[in-house]
């Protein structure tokens, strides 16, 4: 039988916390341990987990950080503690996520599906991750991984090859319920902590299908994602001045992953569009915090190029190539 153990991040948000807890515990599939990382909350939220608070249990451990790592720290953090609990899988998501009372079972099915191909028995291929299918409040899209769309032998595209069995293949995706082979951490190790916010998790997906195997969206394994606005991610969506700030951070990391995972792409081409795009944010001069908007994208930007080769060397060591 598979063991998993569930990560958790969470920041100042105890009452979704709470919820997200209650949904793990109640399972139709069982977890064998929980770890919460709380990114230095101040709402309440380690009280949950006191000798009598509501959430006291020998299967769920808080660990309180000294401060706010953003969810890239926090998934640093459960990773590295996850690591040394006897798990075959971990199961993650940020304190937002509300998976269905059958989310991980239909994921663990997924992998006993794929167990019954000879390639995949004999080690021919191997599986990096599931991920659920995430939808917003409303049953709006979210959270949408990007397909594999590589090609077969023959030259055609074979991302559809487990459809039947409710599964298209990708290459990447976000830390929104998903179930990680804890041996494709081992050899890939940990995410990039400093990252912060946004990215940390597309990079770290692409990390682990390129230099260990492949990852699939399991259809019938929903959650449905809590966060404020369904929107994408863009900074024409944001009007929180506090979530506009953050946006370089938005902007530095994907850059930093296309250019890591894109090596056969001109480094040149890739520099001139981001400087297009960051010269085209003058567009956003008349909105509102149209000017703080044109200088997070300017940051972002410059930070992105400035900071690759730091985060690359860290990559790579985590992946133990150089």
């Amino acid at each position: 039988m598979m063991k998993v153990a569930a990560i958790v991040v969470t920041y100042n948000r105890k009452q979704l916390l709470k919820e997200c807890l209650n949904a793990i515990l109640n399972q139709t599939a069982e977890v064998e341990r929980i770890i919460v990382i709380n990114n230095a909350s101040t709402d309440g939220t380690e009280d949950l987990f006191k000798k009598n608070g509501e959430f006291a249990s020998n299967k769920i451990k808080c660990v309180n950080m000294d401060c706010n790592t953003g969810g890239s720290g926090g998934f640093y953090e459960g990773f590295k503690r996850a690591s040394k609990v006897d798990a075959d899988w971990f199961w993650i998501m940020d304190d937002d996520t509300i998976p269905n009372y059958d989310c991980l079972e239909k994921l663990l099915e997924a992998n006993d599906s794929l167990n019954k191909n000879e390639d995949y028995n004999t080690g021919k291929r191997k599986i990096s991750f599931f991920a659920s299918s995430i939808f917003g409040q409303k049953g709006e899209f979210m959270n949408v991984p990007n397909v594999d769309l590589a090609q077969s032998k023959n030259g055609y595209q074979s991302y559809y090859e487990h459809l039947g069995d409710n599964m298209i293949r990708i290459k990447d995706a976000t830390f929104v319920s998903l179930l990680i082979n804890s041996k494709a951490v081992y050899k890939c190790g940990l995410p990039c902590r400093d990252y912060f916010i946004w990215g940390d998790d597309g990079e770290y997906t692409l990390r682990l299908t390129k230099y260990y195997g492949e990852a699939y969206l399991v259809g019938c394994s929903v959650a449905i994602h809590k966060r404020i606005g369904a929107k994408k991610l863009e900074i024409s969506n944001f009007e929180d001045i506090n979530r506009i700030k953050m946006y370089h951070y938005y902007i530095r990391n994907n850059i930093i992953n296309t250019i890591f995972y894109n090596k056969d792409k001109n480094l040149f081409i890739t520099f001139s569009k981001k400087i297009i795009q960051a010269t085209c944010s003058i567009k956003y001069i008349f909105t509102k915090h149209g000017l703080l908007k044109i200088l997070i994208i300017w940051k972002g930007t410059v930070e992105g190029f400035l900071q690759y080769n730091k985060f690359k060397k860290y990559i790579l060591e985590q992946i133990k190539i150089i």
